[in-house]
């Protein structure tokens, strides 16, 4: 351990290539058997593990998409990661904003900025 927010782990690879990761891992990427994760590889020196769900295409309006291709974008620049049940629920509420936001009232549009204003201090 080199600092207290990173911890190192020696790993082998076995035959066909698998990994054990240990369990410290797993339980901090909330991972189980049969779960998937992408490996992002910036550079030999920079590796990351990335927890992957598949999600229903059906469910992903084109306001989540761009989120979620932005994310990427930004993961990839060196970005902290963060889950993506946080991610899903950030998109969740922006989109349903934008809802309240294209039905609402001119005077329920204008309390709705000022609460996101204040929200956002």
């Amino acid at each position: 351990m080199t600092d207290s927010n990173v911890a190192e782990y020696t790993l082998r690879i076995a035959g066909k290539r698998q990994v054990t990761l240990p369990e410290d891992v797993l339980t901090a990427l909330d991972l189980k058997q049969g779960d998937e994760f992408r490996i992002v590889v910036r550079n030999p020196s920079d590796i990351r593990l990335v927890p992957y769900a598949r999600i229903r295409r059906d469910l992903i309006t084109p306001e989540i998409e761009e989120i979620l291709k932005k994310r990427r974008a930004e993961i990839e620049n060196g970005a902290e990661m963060i889950s993506q049940e946080e991610l899903l629920k950030r998109a969740a509420v922006k989109n349903a904003q934008r809802r309240i936001r294209s039905q609402a009232k001119p005077a329920a549009r204008a309390v709705l900025q000022e609460a996101e204003s204040v929200a956002s201090r």
